[in-house]
Order: structure tokens, then sequence, then C-alpha cells
């Protein structure tokens, strides 16, 4: 479907290209390329999407398109993410910068986005809009597996909490999921009537309870991220290789008991393996859910860093009160709201992670006797 034909001209005119740049003379020079080609209803924002996409978001009713410069940013990976974390599925994404590296351009195109030379293809760029060739609107979806290490430990609030992150903060289209083995109550956390069908929760997020299998790949298709709710530890360790065959995006949600880490540590070893021998990348995050007062103070963050080899990417206080109508009407706290802003931004690559865990951080004696325990 071209942009600009007899059936569309007033459509697509009515809707905006926002450009994102931080660089003055990129805004100005993409800015004047577009109004020569007819496509006046243009909006400039100036920012860097690398240092700070908070608040960015471009609805598929509001805006056709987006440019975003990524400056002398070369790693495709990185890329993808900020891409997916603002622009929605069905509003088409050309990305600018410095590089011209054809391998660059080609694994972006993979992921469904174009890339322009900035400072020698701007023209290109702006006639393959005009005539809308092969401009890709739908991308892969990012598909998020939150897993619950033990029963009980509030996986299905971490999971409801991040999924609501993404759609307030980048409002594009969100899928919060629980699988077969899960909890199954999202109709009491959202107080909302499921059926075998998608329900609409709250804006930009909607939630299903059931196999995901039975969807179509077209529904699936609209949304930008799907969050898959699901139990881990009632899972045999050697079927975890089917959530990572089906996610690359993994989050371990675990308390500070044995059994819950013992769970987490077999599925990283695993994760491992496959990254080793299939070079499949995966990304995991580790989550602990303090949702019990008397388990809270048993480990010391560190020692379960050390303990299970990687990061602890979020720690979830306990929460007094969760007596409330809506599992997003429950009061975080101020901790608790920064911790899960903090995780569900690292999660979608709006915000890089701390670094990995170094090799030269010495193992407490306490962490040795657990990891002992855990291995048994």
């Amino acid at each position: 479907m071209l942009l600009l034909d007899q059936e569309t001209v007033s459509f697509d005119n009515a809707r905006i290209i926002a450009v994102v740049s931080q660089r003055e003379n990129i805004l100005s020079e993409v800015a004047q390329v577009l109004r020569t080609r007819g496509l006046e209803n243009i909006e400039i924002v100036k920012r860097d999407v690398f240092v700070s996409s908070e608040g960015l978001s471009f609805s598929a009713e509001n805006y056709v398109g987006v440019i975003i410069d990524t400056g002398n940013e070369s790693n495709n990976k990185t890329i993808i993410n900020h891409v997916f974390s603002i622009v929605p599925q069905n509003v088409w994404c050309c990305v600018i910068g410095d590089s011209d590296s054809i391998s660059l351009s080609q694994k972006l195109l993979g992921e469904g986005v174009l890339y322009f030379n900035s400072h020698t293809q701007l023209i290109q760029m702006a006639d393959k809009i005009v005539s809308g060739v092969n401009i890709p609107r739908v991308r892969d979806t990012v598909k998020i597996a939150i897993l619950g290490c033990k029963g009980g430990i509030g996986t299905s609030l971490v999971s409801a909490h991040i999924a609501s992150e993404i759609a307030r903060n980048k409002a594009v289209p969100t899928l919060l999921a629980q699988g077969l083995n899960g909890s199954h109550d999202l109709d009491l956390l959202f107080d909302k009537r499921l059926s075998n069908s998608i329900t609409e929760g709250v804006p930009h997020l909607d939630l299903f309870d059931g196999n995901l299998e039975q969807l179509s790949k077209a529904v699936l298709d609209k949304y930008n991220f799907i969050i898959y709710d699901q139990a881990l530890y009632n899972v045999h360790k050697d079927d975890f290789s089917h959530f990572l065959n089906e996610y690359s995006n993994v989050v371990l949600v675990v308390e500070r008991k044995i059994s819950s880490l013992r769970v987490a540590k077999q599925f990283l070893d695993e994760c491992e393996r496959i990254r080793s021998s299939q070079g499949k990348p995966i990304r995991t995050f580790v989550c602990i859910s303090d949702s019990r007062l008397e388990t809270s103070k048993l480990m010391a963050k560190s020692d379960i860093q050390v303990l299970l080899g990687t990061q602890i990417d979020g720690v979830i206080p306990f929460i007094k009160n969760t007596n409330t109508k809506t599992v997003l009407n429950i009061n975080l706290g101020k901790e608790g709201k920064k911790e899960m802003n903090s995780l569900a931004m690292k999660i979608i690559g709006a915000v890089s992670r701390n670094s990995k865990l170094g090799e030269k951080e010495k193992k407490s004696l306490f962490s040795q006797i657990l990891e002992k325990l855990i291995n048994k």
C-alpha cells in the first residue's frame, strides 16, 4: 500500500512522522528532505534514545512512522531493543546513523527496520517513505517469560507490574498471558471476566489465560511485547529447553531460600549449555521477591549473586498490604515502584544493565555452604 496514493493520502497525512535525534543538524536535514517530498506533518523530538527513552511513545493512532537517529551506535541488538521499546507494531520505523556497514543494514532489515546512512542516504530514505514500497510495519514480537522458582512468592504480581510498566511507559501493544501450569488468577488480579480469548486489561495491555499456541500468528503479531507468566518449580529440568526454545528473554523470580535458588541455578545452567552448544542469544534476569517478611532477611543479595553466578536485576521488597481490588492498585512503596520500573526497563532494553558479576568477587563462607546445598 502506498503511503501517499489516492486512497490513503488524507488518512496518512493526518498522522505524524516523528524524527528523533539529539543532533540539531540531523533533525533539520531530515525534516527538510521530508517536506520537499510533500510530507508536512512532522514532529521533531530532540532526544538521544540510547541515553533515555522514558516517557517517549508513539501510538499507532497518531503516528504513521518514526525515524530514529542512532548516531555512531553499531550494535544491531542495542538498536532493535530501543526501537521495540518505543515504536508500536503497525507503525513503520526507519533508522539513520553514521555507520556504512552493509552487515548492520541487513541485520536490521531482518528485524523489520530499514537503515540509512545519515550523511549520504537521506534522499533515498525519503523516496522510500513516499513510495511506501517494502517498508515493514510489523516486527517480530519480543517474548518475555517470567518464571516462578517457587510457588506463592509473587511471580504473578511481578509479571503484572512489569507488563503494566511497559504498557504505561511505552504505550505499545502489550500482552500479559498466564501459562497452563501457572496460577490462573488473572481474572482476580485484574478484576476481569476472562474467557478463552484475549481480554482488554488496561490501556495498551491485554490479558490472556491459556496456551498461547492456540492463538494465531496474526493475533500475536500485533503486540510489541508478550509477557508470559509461568511456574518453573513444577517443571522437570529436562523440560526447561521448552522455555528456551520459545523465549530469548527470561526473568527468574526467586526467594531467599535454598529450594527456590536450586531451581534457578538449574535453569541458568541449562541456559549456559544452550548458549554454548547452539550459540543462541538468551538474556536472563533474576528478581528476588521478598513476599514473606520471615524470609526477606535469610540471605544477603551479594551471597545470592555469587551463588547463582549472575547479577540480581531487581529486589521487590516485602509489601504489607496486598488486599486491594486489583493487583495494580497494590502500593509497592517508593522502593518497590523504583525496583519494578528499573527491572521492566532493563528487560526491554530501554536502560543498560549493570555489569556482570566480577570474576574476582570472593565467595563468603556462608555462600560456599549454600552452594554445596544447592548442588546436591
